[in-house]
């Protein structure tokens, strides 16, 4: 039967989860020196085929995540990972099981928070509109002096907290990912409420979400 893989952990105990998607259950296995979760999906076309049924999948998949990020460390597959059936879980991993096991040690036990920081000026600027190159570079200096002053104050305030930042822009947003240390996230959390406010900027955070973006896919 079809299997679609959610991600894989250190070998540790299992984590329950009492279903995936398509209300699957979740199963998991220890494949050479990882602990793979996944389930058995039998009509996947039904399952993933249509728009809304892959949305709902796709959300089903997050809890799974969730569920197993509340007890260790785990790297999702990209969703959806299909493999033909549970024997083919071996050859599979094979492949990539050394750069796994390799990154999970790296990350050892810690999880991923998000902040997204977006500024009142530019929600209401048309970015459509034409403007002279003295003005564009103007607004491309101011917008990364309000970063950069941003992405110090994050810094600072969380020093003790957080392992590693990550950012990048969006059209009209900034990104910042935190790897934090399970250990550390009540005073990252902290850090931020004590935080003085920042004139101007809406930050939005979001998590703990698996540390995707500190991770090197292997191919």
């Amino acid at each position: 039967m079809p299997c679609l893989l959610y991600c894989v952990t250190q070998q540790e105990e299992v984590v329950p989860v009492a279903s995936g998607v398509c209300d699957a259950v979740v199963q998991s296995q220890e494949v050479i020196g990882l602990r793979v979760y996944w389930s058995e999906i039998a009509d996947p076309e039904a399952c993933l085929g249509a728009p809304e049924s892959l949305k709902q999948a796709a959300a089903q998949s997050q809890r799974v995540l969730r569920e197993v990020l509340a007890a260790t460390t785990p790297i999702p597959f990209p969703f959806p990972t299909l493999i033909e059936n549970a024997d083919e879980l071996e050859r599979y991993l094979a492949p990539t099981a050394e750069a796994y096991g390799a990154t999970l040690a790296r990350l050892g036990n810690t999880v991923q928070y998000e902040i997204v920081a977006s500024w009142g000026a530019d929600e209401q600027a048309d970015l459509a509109k034409p403007v002279t190159g003295r003005e564009y570079r103007k607004r491309r200096e101011e917008t990364a002096a309000r970063i950069a002053a941003l992405d110090h104050k994050l810094r600072t305030v969380t020093d003790d907290s957080v392992s590693k930042w990550r950012d990048r822009q969006d059209r009209r947003m900034h990104r910042w990912f935190a790897l934090v240390p399970r250990e550390c996230r009540e005073r990252f959390l902290a850090s931020l409420r004590s935080a003085s406010p920042s004139e101007g900027v809406r930050l939005r955070l979001s998590g703990p979400w698996p540390p995707s973006e500190f991770i090197t896919r292997p191919d």
